[in-house]
Protein backbone atom coordinates (compact mmCIF):
# COMPACT_ATOMS: atom_id res chain seq x y z
CA UNK A 1 0.00 0.00 0.00
CA UNK A 2 1.19 3.02 -0.85
CA UNK A 3 1.65 6.06 1.92
CA UNK A 4 1.24 10.02 0.66
CA UNK A 5 2.70 12.49 2.72
CA UNK A 6 2.50 16.49 2.47
CA UNK A 7 5.02 18.35 3.43
CA UNK A 8 5.11 22.15 4.68
CA UNK A 9 7.55 23.76 5.11
CA UNK A 10 8.80 27.55 5.78
CA UNK A 11 12.68 28.90 4.97
CA UNK A 12 14.29 32.39 5.42
CA UNK A 13 15.14 33.00 1.60
CA UNK A 14 14.19 33.38 -1.77
CA UNK A 15 15.19 31.84 -4.91
CA UNK A 16 16.10 33.58 -8.10
CA UNK A 17 15.06 31.72 -11.52
CA UNK A 18 17.87 33.72 -13.28
CA UNK A 19 20.74 33.65 -10.99
CA UNK A 20 22.07 31.25 -7.88
CA UNK A 21 20.49 31.39 -4.61
CA UNK A 22 20.61 34.34 -2.77
CA UNK A 23 19.73 34.14 1.05
CA UNK A 24 17.09 36.98 2.17
CA UNK A 25 15.45 37.37 5.15
CA UNK A 26 11.63 36.71 4.84
CA UNK A 27 9.64 33.78 4.25
CA UNK A 28 8.73 31.56 1.62
CA UNK A 29 5.74 28.80 1.56
CA UNK A 30 6.77 25.69 -0.25
CA UNK A 31 4.59 22.60 -0.51
CA UNK A 32 5.60 19.54 -1.17
CA UNK A 33 3.51 16.38 -1.91
CA UNK A 34 5.39 12.58 -2.36
CA UNK A 35 4.58 9.17 -2.77
CA UNK A 36 6.34 7.02 -1.59
CA UNK A 37 6.05 3.09 -1.42
CA UNK A 38 6.94 2.80 2.28
CA UNK A 39 7.29 5.19 5.53
CA UNK A 40 9.89 6.43 7.48
CA UNK A 41 13.42 7.34 6.42
CA UNK A 42 12.97 6.79 2.34
CA UNK A 43 10.21 9.37 2.44
CA UNK A 44 12.92 11.66 4.35
CA UNK A 45 15.33 10.76 1.45
CA UNK A 46 13.16 11.89 -0.90
CA UNK A 47 12.11 15.36 0.59
CA UNK A 48 16.58 16.01 1.21
CA UNK A 49 16.58 15.22 -2.66
CA UNK A 50 13.58 17.03 -3.99
CA UNK A 51 14.72 20.17 -1.36
CA UNK A 52 18.17 20.07 -2.53
CA UNK A 53 16.64 20.09 -6.73
CA UNK A 54 14.48 23.00 -5.84
CA UNK A 55 17.01 25.08 -3.91
CA UNK A 56 19.12 24.57 -7.20
CA UNK A 57 17.72 26.90 -9.90
CA UNK A 58 20.27 26.16 -12.35
CA UNK A 59 18.66 22.08 -12.62
CA UNK A 60 15.71 20.91 -13.99
CA UNK A 61 13.12 19.08 -11.47
CA UNK A 62 11.74 16.74 -13.81
CA UNK A 63 15.75 15.67 -15.12
CA UNK A 64 16.92 15.83 -11.27
CA UNK A 65 14.00 13.93 -9.07
CA UNK A 66 14.63 10.36 -9.08
CA UNK A 67 12.12 7.77 -10.73
CA UNK A 68 12.76 5.41 -7.36
CA UNK A 69 14.35 5.48 -4.46
CA UNK A 70 15.93 2.83 -3.14
CA UNK A 71 13.99 0.39 -5.45
CA UNK A 72 10.84 1.79 -4.69
CA UNK A 73 8.56 3.98 -6.92
CA UNK A 74 8.38 7.60 -6.48
CA UNK A 75 6.29 10.36 -7.70
CA UNK A 76 6.73 14.02 -6.61
CA UNK A 77 5.18 17.34 -7.29
CA UNK A 78 5.75 20.28 -6.18
CA UNK A 79 3.65 23.71 -5.40
CA UNK A 80 5.40 27.09 -4.73
CA UNK A 81 4.42 30.46 -3.65
CA UNK A 82 6.57 33.77 -5.22
CA UNK A 83 8.54 35.29 -2.03
CA UNK A 84 7.27 38.28 -0.95
CA UNK A 85 8.59 41.63 -2.10
CA UNK A 86 10.55 42.34 1.23
CA UNK A 87 14.17 44.03 1.88
CA UNK A 88 16.20 42.07 -0.83
CA UNK A 89 19.54 42.98 -0.61
CA UNK A 90 21.56 42.32 -3.50
CA UNK A 91 24.92 40.14 -2.30
CA UNK A 92 28.15 40.44 -4.28
CA UNK A 93 31.06 38.57 -3.29
CA UNK A 94 34.47 40.66 -3.41
CA UNK A 95 36.83 39.76 -6.58
CA UNK A 96 39.44 37.17 -5.60
CA UNK A 97 42.71 38.63 -3.62
CA UNK A 98 41.28 41.74 -2.50
CA UNK A 99 40.44 40.33 0.54
CA UNK A 100 42.86 37.49 3.13
CA UNK A 101 41.15 34.63 4.97
CA UNK A 102 43.25 34.50 8.38
CA UNK A 103 43.76 30.36 9.84
CA UNK A 104 40.85 29.95 11.66
CA UNK A 105 42.42 26.14 13.09
CA UNK A 106 44.25 23.39 12.35
CA UNK A 107 42.10 19.78 11.78
CA UNK A 108 43.92 16.46 12.65
CA UNK A 109 43.55 13.48 10.04
CA UNK A 110 40.52 11.25 10.10
CA UNK A 111 39.74 8.03 8.68
CA UNK A 112 36.27 7.95 6.88
CA UNK A 113 34.47 5.45 4.71
CA UNK A 114 33.14 6.71 1.32
CA UNK A 115 30.23 5.20 -1.01
CA UNK A 116 32.46 2.20 -2.21
CA UNK A 117 33.34 0.93 1.40
CA UNK A 118 36.71 1.78 1.00
CA UNK A 119 38.48 3.07 3.94
CA UNK A 120 39.95 6.52 2.86
CA UNK A 121 42.28 9.30 4.92
CA UNK A 122 41.16 12.80 5.43
CA UNK A 123 44.37 14.11 4.49
CA UNK A 124 44.93 11.72 1.34
CA UNK A 125 41.39 12.88 0.10
CA UNK A 126 42.10 16.59 0.89
CA UNK A 127 46.10 16.02 0.02
CA UNK A 128 47.81 19.29 -2.09
CA UNK A 129 43.73 20.78 -2.80
CA UNK A 130 41.49 23.06 -1.05
CA UNK A 131 38.84 21.33 0.38
CA UNK A 132 34.68 21.93 1.14
CA UNK A 133 33.50 19.99 3.88
CA UNK A 134 29.63 19.57 4.98
CA UNK A 135 28.24 17.62 7.31
CA UNK A 136 25.01 16.02 6.74
CA UNK A 137 22.55 13.63 6.85
CA UNK A 138 19.60 12.98 4.09
CA UNK A 139 16.47 12.71 6.82
CA UNK A 140 17.49 16.23 7.71
CA UNK A 141 13.73 17.88 7.66
CA UNK A 142 15.01 21.48 8.03
CA UNK A 143 15.05 22.74 4.63
CA UNK A 144 17.59 25.62 5.68
CA UNK A 145 20.23 22.88 6.68
CA UNK A 146 21.48 19.77 4.89
CA UNK A 147 19.34 20.08 1.42
CA UNK A 148 20.33 23.72 1.32
CA UNK A 149 23.99 22.02 1.76
CA UNK A 150 23.76 20.11 -0.91
CA UNK A 151 22.01 22.45 -3.18
CA UNK A 152 25.13 24.92 -2.82
CA UNK A 153 27.62 22.52 -2.72
CA UNK A 154 26.30 21.16 -6.08
CA UNK A 155 25.70 24.86 -7.53
CA UNK A 156 30.13 24.38 -6.63
CA UNK A 157 29.97 21.44 -8.39
CA UNK A 158 28.80 22.93 -11.04
CA UNK A 159 30.93 26.22 -11.16
CA UNK A 160 34.02 24.07 -10.79
CA UNK A 161 33.40 21.76 -13.99
CA UNK A 162 33.11 24.77 -16.14
CA UNK A 163 36.48 25.85 -14.91
CA UNK A 164 38.86 22.17 -15.14
CA UNK A 165 42.34 24.24 -14.24
CA UNK A 166 40.28 25.47 -10.94
CA UNK A 167 38.33 22.20 -10.45
CA UNK A 168 42.04 20.22 -10.22
CA UNK A 169 42.76 22.18 -7.07
CA UNK A 170 39.70 21.19 -5.24
CA UNK A 171 37.65 18.56 -3.45
CA UNK A 172 34.36 18.64 -2.01
CA UNK A 173 33.14 16.29 0.97
CA UNK A 174 30.04 15.16 2.35
CA UNK A 175 30.53 13.87 5.30
CA UNK A 176 26.95 12.12 6.87
CA UNK A 177 26.56 12.35 10.83
CA UNK A 178 23.94 9.36 10.25
CA UNK A 179 25.54 5.98 9.33
CA UNK A 180 22.60 3.96 10.56
CA UNK A 181 20.32 5.07 7.93
CA UNK A 182 22.93 6.30 5.36
CA UNK A 183 24.14 3.57 4.28
CA UNK A 184 27.22 2.96 1.54
CA UNK A 185 24.25 2.26 -0.48
CA UNK A 186 22.54 5.30 0.31
CA UNK A 187 25.56 7.41 -0.55
CA UNK A 188 25.66 5.88 -3.66
CA UNK A 189 22.18 6.80 -4.71
CA UNK A 190 22.55 10.32 -3.07
CA UNK A 191 25.61 10.49 -5.21
CA UNK A 192 24.23 9.55 -8.39
CA UNK A 193 21.15 11.63 -7.94
CA UNK A 194 23.08 14.62 -7.83
CA UNK A 195 25.85 13.47 -10.28
CA UNK A 196 28.73 15.15 -9.22
CA UNK A 197 31.15 16.97 -12.05
CA UNK A 198 33.99 17.38 -10.32
CA UNK A 199 35.69 15.63 -7.48
CA UNK A 200 33.00 15.28 -4.86
CA UNK A 201 33.06 12.20 -2.67
CA UNK A 202 29.78 11.02 -0.32
CA UNK A 203 31.18 9.58 3.27
CA UNK A 204 30.76 8.45 7.04
CA UNK A 205 32.68 7.39 9.75
CA UNK A 206 34.41 3.98 9.71
CA UNK A 207 33.00 3.60 13.33
CA UNK A 208 30.92 5.92 15.61
CA UNK A 209 34.25 6.56 17.86
CA UNK A 210 35.83 7.86 14.29
CA UNK A 211 32.85 9.73 13.96
CA UNK A 212 32.77 11.39 17.00
CA UNK A 213 36.01 12.38 16.55
CA UNK A 214 36.07 14.43 13.41
CA UNK A 215 33.10 15.79 14.86
CA UNK A 216 34.60 16.88 17.61
CA UNK A 217 37.82 17.91 15.49
CA UNK A 218 35.45 20.42 13.47
CA UNK A 219 33.89 21.53 16.15
CA UNK A 220 30.58 20.41 14.81
CA UNK A 221 28.14 19.65 17.59
CA UNK A 222 25.55 17.16 16.85
CA UNK A 223 22.54 15.47 19.23
CA UNK A 224 19.40 13.52 18.49
CA UNK A 225 16.13 14.63 19.09
CA UNK A 226 14.11 13.29 21.50
CA UNK A 227 10.58 13.05 22.15
CA UNK A 228 8.49 13.52 25.31
CA UNK A 229 8.42 9.60 24.99
CA UNK A 230 11.29 8.84 25.26
CA UNK A 231 11.96 7.75 21.66
CA UNK A 232 14.45 9.46 19.27
CA UNK A 233 12.50 11.27 16.53
CA UNK A 234 14.71 10.57 14.26
CA UNK A 235 16.14 13.74 13.42
CA UNK A 236 18.88 15.75 14.72
CA UNK A 237 19.64 18.77 16.57
CA UNK A 238 22.91 20.68 14.71
CA UNK A 239 23.65 24.14 13.47
CA UNK A 240 24.83 24.10 9.36
CA UNK A 241 28.35 24.45 8.99
CA UNK A 242 30.57 24.28 6.01
CA UNK A 243 34.34 24.01 6.29
CA UNK A 244 36.63 25.59 4.08
CA UNK A 245 40.30 23.81 4.18
CA UNK A 246 43.73 24.98 2.62
CA UNK A 247 46.37 22.76 1.63
CA UNK A 248 47.64 22.58 4.75
CA UNK A 249 44.67 21.17 6.45
CA UNK A 250 43.79 25.24 8.21
CA UNK A 251 40.24 26.21 8.59
CA UNK A 252 39.94 29.62 6.25
CA UNK A 253 36.30 29.75 6.55
CA UNK A 254 33.22 28.27 7.94
CA UNK A 255 30.27 29.12 6.18
CA UNK A 256 26.34 28.96 7.46
CA UNK A 257 23.11 29.64 6.67
CA UNK A 258 22.78 33.37 5.38
CA UNK A 259 26.32 34.04 3.63
CA UNK A 260 26.43 30.38 1.95
CA UNK A 261 26.95 31.28 -1.49
CA UNK A 262 28.63 29.81 -4.66
CA UNK A 263 29.95 32.31 -5.52
CA UNK A 264 31.45 33.53 -2.50
CA UNK A 265 32.84 30.41 -1.74
CA UNK A 266 34.51 30.02 -4.91
CA UNK A 267 36.52 33.67 -4.49
CA UNK A 268 37.63 32.24 -1.03
CA UNK A 269 38.76 29.12 -3.13
CA UNK A 270 40.49 31.45 -5.46
CA UNK A 271 42.30 34.03 -3.32
CA UNK A 272 44.11 30.92 -0.83
CA UNK A 273 45.12 29.87 -4.08
CA UNK A 274 46.75 32.94 -5.32
CA UNK A 275 48.35 32.92 -2.09
CA UNK A 276 49.73 29.50 -1.87
CA UNK A 277 50.95 30.47 -5.40
CA UNK A 278 52.87 33.58 -4.53
CA UNK A 279 53.98 31.83 -1.31
CA UNK A 280 55.59 29.31 -3.87
CA UNK A 281 57.14 32.18 -6.24
CA UNK A 282 58.66 33.93 -2.69
CA UNK A 283 60.44 30.99 -2.19
CA UNK A 284 61.55 30.18 -5.53
CA UNK A 285 65.36 31.09 -5.44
Amino acid sequence: MQDTQKLTVYYPFSLSMSSFLIILFFRCRLVVQTTVAMRGTQGRLVYFLFAAVLLNPHLSLSAATPATVEGQPVEVQAETSLPLPVLQPEFTPPPPGTYSLPEIDTVKDHWLLDSTAKQVSLFNLTAGKIAVISFMYTACGDVGGCPLAAAVLQQIDRLLSARPALAKRVVLLSVSFDPERDTLARLTEVREILAPHSDWHFLTGTTPEALQAILEDFHQPVAKLWQADGNWSGLFRHVLKVYLLDAKHQVRNIYSTGLFDARLVLNDIETILQEADQQTIGQQP
